[in-house]
């Protein structure tokens, strides 16, 4: 069985494309392997995959202050002695990058290794990880058209997405039902709002997950508010979540967006505020300039704001924006790098 390495974490966004990428590839007859960080998500995730993995000391630079970037580049370096060795035992035929912090000294170790190399960029702003590695990396993938002019010899081919249905359409029901997800950790911002907005009268239902730290809180005043809203900490099956819902307030990571996209679902958009490079603005952006979604930026973020804004949803809005965002939807994403990647093996 053909070794490949596959590295990338730090946020649900990064970890799930790579672990949808790796399921697909070992149909296919390859044996993935998961590099990641002890510091990341993927500590507690990868535990319920049947992948090996290893997980290295490294942490994040971008962003933090000089005491972090300090203590950063001594983890990354660390990290790199290891993931070189790691490679060096491994033997892949080809290493893949999916973003977060771990993904540089891996691809960097793989890039001195003369493996050949690939790296996904996710959002539609490249940051400077990536556009370091793009200068270094044999294959370049983009998941938004709009990102292959910020990067050399960029290949469109979308983001791997953990769901397998391209827009079901929905029953017609009496009300609608709004699913709210703040990312893999939640996002006190969105929950916030959603607890005052629950002292409202709305004729909806809500799917929210609400994180690990909000959950009780959340549910409680769900409770007190007299809502029968359903509430989740985390939620595994996001074909099921997705199906069961019309229309989605959520966060503008690149993850969340292929995936609401491929399900068809227009989306309320509060883009993370301290994502660096603003990314998810302009991710959110797109989505917006396409008529799929519509954004509240975060310092606006209110229960009465998305309480206006739920006001005005009617049936015939939320059908143009899930038809706006299945064009938006890059299908076969791992069929398409796969092929490239095998091309001149």
């Amino acid at each position: 069985m053909k070794n490949v390495v596959l590295t990338g974490g730090g946020t649900g966004g990064h970890l799930f494309a790579a672990l949808t990428f790796a399921e697909y590839i070992k149909k296919k007859g390859f044996k993935p392997i998961i590099i990641g960080s002890q510091y990341g998500i993927e500590r507690e995730i990868l535990k319920r995959y049947p992948f090996e993995y290893y997980l290295l000391s490294s942490k994040g630079i971008a962003g933090k202050n000089i005491k972090e970037k300090l203590k950063g580049v001594v983890f990354t370096s660390k990290a790199f002695i290891s993931s070189y060795k790691l490679i060096k035992i491994i033997e892949p035929i080809f290493c893949i990058g999916f973003g977060g912090y771990v993904s540089l000294p891996v691809m960097l170790s793989a890039v001195m290794l003369r493996k050949k190399t690939a790296i996904l960029e996710q959002n539609s702003i490249p940051g400077k990880t990536n556009k370091i590695l793009n200068r270094l990396v044999d294959i370049t993938f983009v998941n938004f058209p709009i990102t292959a002019q910020y990067l050399k010899n960029a290949i469109t081919v979308g983001n791997p997405t953990r769901i397998k249905f391209k827009g079901t359409k929905r029953e017609t029901k009496d009300k609608i039902t709004i699913g709210v997800i703040g990312g893999s950790r939640g996002a006190r911002s969105i929950n916030n709002a959603m607890i005052e907005l629950s002292k409202y009268e709305l004729n909806i239902d809500v799917v929210h997950q609400t994180g690990k730290d909000d959950f009780k809180r959340v549910k409680e005043a769900y409770k007190e508010s007299k809502k029968s809203w359903q509430v989740f900490e985390f939620i595994d099956d996001m074909e099921s979540f997705y199906s069961s819902i019309d229309f989605i307030i959520c966060r503008a990571g690149a993850s969340t967006l292929s995936e609401i996209a491929c399900a068809g679902l227009g989306s309320l958009l509060i883009p993370y505020p301290y994502a660096i490079y603003n990314h998810q603005y302009y991710n959110a952006k797109y989505f917006k300039d396409n008529d799929a979604a519509e954004i509240i930026l975060d310092k606006d973020l209110s229960g009465k704001k998305i309480y206006s804004f739920i006001s005005f949803l009617t049936a015939e809005k939320i059908e143009q924006m899930s038809e706006n965002a299945k064009k938006l939807c890059e299908k076969d994403s791992c069929e398409k790098m796969l092929k490239i990647l095998e091309s001149g093996l």
